[in-house]
């Protein structure tokens, strides 16, 4: 079985790919999915066997997050959606090779594909018609041009402007393109290559929304089909590109872009008959070139397709769950020994604090172990106000871990139930970025942190009453009052900051694991 990584997943042309490996080919692909949106948000969800919410692609941490996900899940091969995807992940990406993943995407070769203006003066170098460009200063004042952003995705910041306000809103050519205005309609060449060959189709564009096709004529047309070799026979190009085209003020064909990744567009030529996906999922199965053709090398009537849209529930919403986070979900344990040991031997006070963390789970804090240690009151005061302005330091948290399991737990409790964690930390930027790099922001649908002071439960209760949470799990008696003033059930868990013993004392019930089998 192969292990695919669809990058951007929630997009309609990975939903179909999706759709179409899990109908034709579940027997044969393991397929993961990273995307900004929680699983459960996208509808690619119920076609996926593991899925990562990811950073935004611009995020610094995004190119190791992707590499983890491939080293971890041992990915087979890489499909990325969009154009930043494609440049970070190109298919001689040495990290890629290393890990033993293919890459489907372009070759970083193809420095004329990173902007708009670089792909047009390319494709006129090789004789692919473009649409003529202007300056500010060549603009005529009547006369209605296109203005496009330089690294636009589809249609997206396009506008028409005559040039009286083209000259006057000054437009920076080096953020925008202007270029004459082209007639409507536009037509998208859905291209495969294999071995030198182009098959393809041909989408004339009727309707659309939000820059995707929704109504369409399908049809095959050599002349356009033409510029596709010419392309190929100049450049190296990915298995699945297309390229769009409309007609200029002379009547003739002039390539409008150029999209070297699969096109969303592209399930309205898959019910036409034409079938690309089949064809690439035969490429990475080694089929024999007759298999892997089989489903592009052919004569496609020409037919009218309409896009109709159907609702699919994602997620039943049993219960809403809230957790707290350190004692809970996060042993951060040992953060507290190594802390107190650090303050400690500032003032020069050598202490085993190996157990100060079982005396705190009897219901005890800092200054009563100190206090039990022979410090003199005043002096515990002063060592644990230092300890609580070192605790949250980013360094510090380096020493905490997930509970075993707790992972797997979250996600199978997110699949039937919303899920929530509110915890009370005072440094929020560094609870928020630990979380994260956690890997299990995913599974909750929102995540509060509130200020660790007196008010702590009170301020949690109304982030649990905000919610409307059903039950909250933590391990101490704050959250305990949190779920008292909020009207929710409370479960207790005995591993955290407070022993069996402590709850016992108090007549709660507590638990010694935690499992998806609490509510």
């Amino acid at each position: 079985m192969k292990k695919l990584l669809l990058l951007s997943c929630g997009t309609n042309a990975c939903f179909h790919i999706a759709k179409i490996l899990k109908s034709k080919f579940c027997n044969d692909f393991y397929i993961v999915g990273c995307d900004i949106n929680k699983k459960w948000l996208i509808p690619t969800c119920d076609c996926l066997d593991e899925f990562y919410q990811s950073p935004f692609s611009s995020d610094e941490n995004y190119y190791s997050f992707v590499l983890e996900v491939c080293k971890k899940e041992k990915i087979d091969f890489i499909l990325p959606s969009f154009d930043n995807d494609q440049f970070l992940f190109p298919c001689d990406n040495q990290n890629l090779k290393e890990l033993g993943v293919k890459s489907l995407a372009i070759s970083s070769s193809l420095d004329f594909y990173h902007d708009k203006e670089r792909t047009n003066n390319f494709l006129e170098l090789i004789g692919i018609p473009v649409p003529k460009r202007f300056t500010n200063d060549s603009v005529e004042n009547e006369t209605e041009y296109f203005v496009k952003p330089v690294h636009g995705v589809g249609s997206t910041g396009i506008h028409k402007k005559i040039g009286a306000e083209i000259k006057k809103s000054n437009e920076d050519c080096a953020k925008n393109i202007i270029q004459e205005l082209c007639f409507e309609p536009e037509y998208t060449l859905e291209c495969f290559l294999y071995n030198e060959k182009i098959y393809s189709v041909v989408r004339e564009r009727i309707a659309s929304k939000s820059g995707v096709c929704t109504k369409t004529r399908i049809f095959q047309d050599k002349e356009l089909e033409q510029y596709a070799y010419r392309l190929a026979e100049n450049s190296s190009l990915p298995h699945i590109f297309n390229m769009q085209f409309m007609k200029n003020q002379k009547g003739e064909y002039v390539c409008t872009d150029l999209n070297l990744r699969t096109a969303g567009g592209m399930s309205l030529s898959y019910a036409a008959g034409w079938d690309e996906i089949s064809a690439l999922a035969n490429i990475m199965l080694g089929r024999d070139e007759a298999t892997i053709l089989s489903s592009v090398n052919k004569t496609v009537p020409e037919q009218y397709i309409v896009r109709h849209y159907e609702d699919s529930i994602t997620k039943v919403v049993k219960k809403r769950i809230a957790f707290d986070l350190d004692g809970t979900l996060l042993d951060s344990r040992k953060r507290h020994e190594i802390v107190m040991a650090d303050v400690l031997g500032k003032y020069g006070i050598e202490l085993d604090t190996s157990d100060l963390v079982s005396f705190k789970s009897d219901g005890h804090n800092n200054i009563d172990w100190l206090l039990s240690k022979g410090i003199s009151e005043d002096k515990a005061k002063e060592i644990n106000s230092d300890w609580i302005s070192l605790i949250e330091n980013s360094e510090c948290l380096k020493s905490d871990s997930l509970y075993p399991d707790v992972e797997e737990i979250l996600s199978n409790l997110s699949k039937d139930n919303d899920l929530f964690l509110i915890t009370a930390r005072n440094n929020k930027d560094n609870a928020y970025k630990q979380i994260k790099q956690l890997g299990i922001a995913q599974y909750f649908a929102d995540i509060s942190i509130v200020d660790t002071c007196s008010e702590t439960p009170a301020l949690k209760a109304d982030k649990l009453q905000k919610y409307g949470v059903d039950c909250f799990i933590g391990d101490t008696e704050s959250d305990y009052k949190a779920a008292q003033i909020a009207g929710c059930d409370f479960k207790a868990v005995n591993y955290g900051f407070r022993s069996k013993k402590h709850w016992n004392g108090i007549s709660i019930e507590s638990l010694e694991v935690l499992s998806a089998e609490i509510i």
